[in-house]
């Protein structure tokens, strides 16, 4: 289209190519991330008046960045969204104290808007409008707050202005944003906009990232998605084309045709034929049909979350094919064939293409979580082992004084008595489990006189462990205090049982029911499964809490735009969904209606019961006398698909993720092993004090199996080398709790440790800034126990002079070894020379003197040392009258006379 200007000369190209230019710088500088509104002030001036560095707006920018400001505007939000849910759609039924809320909620309202409308005020001063990178409204977040604070400020300036004309009183107990007297209906579909206001929770950083995992996996599942929705369209054309116009029937079930379906007939409430009930013929259609492919869409989309596809499949056998052009009522098995459609499109679609969606979702959402710390170099193991060795604390080790105390605690601690209490725990929960109903009254004594005896039992173990550890100690173990409950409430269940008069022997057994959770703590395999839903619930609240603001937003909505149908009467309970039970006339009827609906449980009838055309409740000020709206085909669907398809699954993802990490590869180190280790440290350090001599940490070390320690078998040697690698600094000549768990986990996983001295002090600054970013709830102050600036002394240091002292040791010890295995064989080649020299005697004299071959047979030694030896020759030889003396250069290192 530009070029298309351009080509032509028209006048206004210039003008618009400003605009396109600026729209895409625009477009491109928009901060979606909550973290990045605030960072700096820009370098440009706000409102064009206010410089970066004018007071004013320095104070303005530090306001809103103080967390005092920031815990203000949350606790804001959340009591105005509450204040949403106290809005009622109807006057019906409610009382004066209700009537005078919603004649309060107005001035409230009013006070939370003049505070948002302040908050803007102070950001826009802050960062600037619109013009710069940077400025308020290119936040994302900001743009939402800017439009649903004017969205909501509107409807209640009319609301004044007509109340101030005097057209209407406030007498009607009903909120200014549902009496259309006050507040035109044009302008009341802003009021939907409101409940945009709790998303702002979306800028805490752990449901941000939740939320951009979310979507992220979104764009990555398009071709999938792609898929889906061409399958389903493929499917919605064929259903047109067969069923269209078919899915009509009349209330009188004798009535096959429209024409015929007219007058009235009689209708028999309970089965009474003595109350016969007139009722009018109506030729209705069915709420799911196929007449066109946008119907079609919608009755798929419904049977493929397997809810009611089974009635659609009975009508569409039963259906009659259009007779000139004229719809049929049903007819039983007609098309017996048309299952074979729908058998096949749940086959498809439900069983293999939903499930690779979700399949898909989960995999993403996975791989996004991956990405998010790409930059940082840690795999999700590395990340969760350093946290654990940061956050981690030695406990006391329980060391009794007194013999008593040390009898019991081997008697409590025994194997043998754990296996009695565990059988003991089975038999109790089998025995609870045989109450059911129709027992006899000596059956029921029988249960309750063996559970008193189980719960005297478990009340003396409990005793003998509290006696044994003492009360300070025992209670420090968050499982003990379970225990001790469930007991204390089993003895006040039997203490309340025999207070009533009679003895009522059926009173329930509740609290002794949790003994079975006690197993759960004997098993290994269930105590990893255990774990893995606990670090699971370090997620969940994230993911719950994006569940619970999407069911609260859908619930507001529904009560805005539902929440003024009529409910049913008793005879018009199987016509519609909306009842006493089910409805939307408040809040939490409105929420449990959107939870039926996240579980799927008949959503679609739901769905069906607000349509356009609905009575409307008496309480109301609408005045066509018709409620409902067709916004239900999108509302219901949208709701069903983002809470039960995505957020429901990305619980599944996390146990999937979970499980994953535990089944992997066990000789990695994990973070569920490193419990092995605290237990250890307690034993050498009793009182928990968080320090212990290196010697004992290496002592530790080699207890512990692999792969936390190095196990029983490791040499001393090659735990020097270790200990070495490790290179925990020393405080005082002892090293610390946090610094030698994270040594150890960063040198079995490899994270950062390798190099040169200069390399490694690189290492573990950038290492420490990693774990800034990772971790911002870690003390500064435990970042430099575990990674210090400056390591004069470490253990390093400590153990290489050790290394070489021993090696010294070990060489020396061979070398003297060495000398005297030498030695040995030396005297004896010497003495074997020796006796050889008389016969040799001839053959010397011919020599001449300076020729020392003769002896190359003699004397055999290495040539490693050169060192002067004296070798006498104790016979005459003719050219020298007295002895003499030979020298022989190289010689080996003791010299023989």
């Amino acid at each position: 289209l530009m070029s298309v200007f351009l080509f032509k000369g028209c006048f206004f190209c210039t003008p618009v190519l400003k605009m396109y230019s600026w729209l895409k710088d625009y477009l491109g500088t928009i901060q979606f991330n909550p973290k990045e509104e605030l960072e700096e002030i820009p370098n440009h001036s706000a409102f064009f008046i206010l410089s970066p560095d004018n007071r004013f707006r320095e104070f303005c920018y530090k306001l809103v960045c103080s967390k005092t400001f920031q815990i203000i505007t949350y606790s804001t939000v959340f009591l105005s969204s509450i204040l949403l849910t106290l809005e009622l759609p109807i006057t019906e039924g409610i009382s004066e104290s209700l009537c005078l809320v919603q004649d309060t909620l107005v001035y409230i309202d009013l006070l939370f808007i003049c505070y948002f409308l302040v908050e803007m005020i102070l950001k826009m001063t802050a960062l600037g409008v619109f013009l710069h990178r940077g400025s308020y409204f290119r936040g994302f977040f900001n743009t939402i707050d800017f439009i649903v604070t004017i969205t909501s400020l509107i409807p209640l300036i009319v609301y004044f202005v007509n109340l101030n004309r005097g057209e209407t009183t406030r007498q009607e107990c009903l909120s200014y944003s549902y009496n259309s007297r006050l507040v035109p209906v044009a302008l009341s579909s802003l009021r939907v906009i409101r409940v945009l206001r709790p998303f702002r929770v979306f800028r805490i950083s752990g449901l941000y990232g939740v939320v951009t995992g979310l979507l992220s996996s979104l764009k990555s599942i398009g071709s999938i998605f792609l898929i889906d929705l061409l399958v389903l369209t493929i499917f919605a054309v064929m259903g047109t084309t067969i069923f269209r116009g078919r899915f009509f029937f009349c209330t009188d079930p004798l009535m096959t045709t429209e024409e015929e379906c007219r007058g009235s007939f009689f209708v028999y409430p309970s089965a009474d034929l003595s109350c016969p009930k007139v009722e009018k013929r109506v030729w209705v259609q069915n709420g799911l049909n196929f007449d066109n492919v946008g119907s079609s869409l919608l009755t798929l989309f419904a049977m493929l979350t397997a809810e009611g596809w089974q009635n659609v499949m009975y009508n569409g056998i039963n259906s009659v094919r259009l007779q000139d052009n004229v719809p049929q009522g049903p007819s039983l098995n007609n098309s017996p064939v048309s299952f074979l459609y729908f058998i096949i499109y749940m086959l498809i679609m439900t069983f293999v293409l939903v499930n690779l969606f979700v399949g898909f979702v989960i995999v993403t959402f996975q791989e996004v979580g991956v990405k998010a710390f790409r930059e940082t170099k840690l795999d999700r193991n590395q990340r969760n082992c350093l946290y654990y060795a940061l956050t981690a604390r030695p406990y006391l080790h329980y060391s009794p004084k007194f013999n008593i105390h040390q009898k019991l605690l081997e008697l409590v601690t025994h194997r043998f008595t754990k296996m009695i209490i565990f059988i003991a725990l089975l038999l109790n929960v089998v025995v609870l489990a045989m109450q059911r109903e129709g027992n006899s009254r000596e059956w029921i004594k029988v249960i309750y006189w063996i559970n008193f005896v189980f719960t005297v039992f478990f009340a003396m173990e409990t005793t003998l462990k509290i006696i044994a550890f003492t009360p300070a100690y025992y209670f420090r173990h968050g499982w003990n205090t379970f225990e001790c409950l469930v007991t204390l409430a089993s003895l006040l269940e039997i203490i309340i049982q025999q207070s009533l008069q009679p003895p009522d022997f059926e009173y329930t057994h509740i609290a002794s029911a949790y003994r079975v959770l006690r197993l759960l703590h004997f098993i290994p395999q269930v105590r990893l499964i255990l774990w893995t839903v606990l670090k699971s619930l370090e997620i969940f609240p994230w993911v719950g809490v994006l569940l619970v603001v999407v069911i609260f937003s859908y619930a507001v909505v529904g009560m805005q735009v539902f929440g003024t149908i009529r409910l049913a009467s008793i005879d018009e309970v199987d016509q519609t969904e909306i009842t006493v039970y089910n409805n939307f006339g408040n809040f939490p009827q409105a929420l449990l209606v959107m939870i039926r609906v996240a579980t799927g449980e008949n959503w679609p009838d739901v769905m069906l019961s607000c349509r356009e055309g609905r009575p409307c409740n008496n309480g109301t000020t609408v005045g066509s006398g018709s409620c409902g709206s067709d916004f239900t085909y999108f509302f219901f669907p949208s709701f069903f698909f983002i809470s039960a398809i995505l957020i429901l699954n990305l619980f599944v993802a996390i146990i999937i993720d979970n499980f994953d990490y535990l089944v992997r590869d066990r000789s990695i180190l994990g973070a569920h092993q490193l419990g092995a280790f605290v237990n250890l440290w307690s034993l050498y350090d009793s009182q928990a004090k968080g320090t212990l001599p290196p010697n004992d940490v290496m002592n530790l070390l080699r207890r512990c199996n692999p792969p936390v320690g190095w196990g029983k078998l490791c040499p001393h040697t090659l735990a020097y080398k270790k200990m070495m690698k490790l290179n925990m600094p020393l405080l005082e000549g002892r090293v610390t709790f946090n610094a030698t768990m994270f040594a150890l986990v960063r040198t079995a996983l490899k994270i950062h440790c390798e190099g040169c001295v200069n390399c490694v002090r690189v290492c573990n600054q950038d290492l420490k800034k990693k774990l800034e970013k990772l971790f911002p709830a870690i003390p500064h102050k435990k970042l430099e126990e575990v990674l210090p600036d400056s390591m004069a002394h470490t253990v390093r240091q400590e153990y290489a002079a050790l290394l070489i002292q021993q090696h010294w040791r070990n060489y020396t010890l061979r070398r003297k070894k060495t000398i005297q295995r030498f030695q040995g064989s030396q005297r004896r080649r010497l003495k074997a020379g020796l006796r050889r020299l008389p016969e040799l005697g001839p053959d010397l004299r011919e020599r001449k003197i300076s020729d020392f071959d003769f002896l190359s047979p003699l004397v055999s030694v290495p040539q490693k040392h050169s060192i002067l030896i004296k070798f006498r020759i104790p016979f005459p030889i003719c050219l020298l009258k007295s002895r003499l003396s030979l020298y022989v250069i190289p010689i080996a290192p003791v010299a023989f006379c």
